[in-house]
């Protein structure tokens, strides 16, 4: 699976509600540990492993100030899980590894 873009308040609810984990990525273009570590999170949505149990989103802090508001991101890089509409678990400005470890994490949940 890939990453999918959230541009709306409507697309960020619809993701978030679903049934399975979801990772959801808060990032900024301008932002130097966000252009470290979003190749990352792509390639981790990539994994077997993972890709058959999370679902991977992005949202740009920039261009969906709403969607960034109705969950409450502050720092970003910003990994939020969710689960049936639910916030599980939050981690900003991680390690490759601790992202990792973040959306296993998840994925077991």
């Amino acid at each position: 699976m890939s990453v999918t873009s959230l541009t709306s308040l409507d697309e960020f609810e619809r993701a978030v509600a679903l049934e399975r984990p979801v990772v959801v990525c808060f990032c900024a273009t301008w932002a130097n540990l966000c252009r470290t570590i979003v190749p990352v999170f792509e390639k981790l949505s990539e994994l077997p492993e993972f890709a058959r149990t999370v679902g991977f989103y992005s949202v740009d802090v920039d261009e969906a100030y709403e969607v960034v508001q109705k969950a409450g991101v502050g720092p970003v890089p910003a990994f939020i899980a969710f689960r049936g509409g639910s916030r599980l678990a939050e981690v900003v400005a991680p390690a490759p590894e601790a992202l990792r470890e973040f959306i296993a994490a998840a994925g077991d949940s």
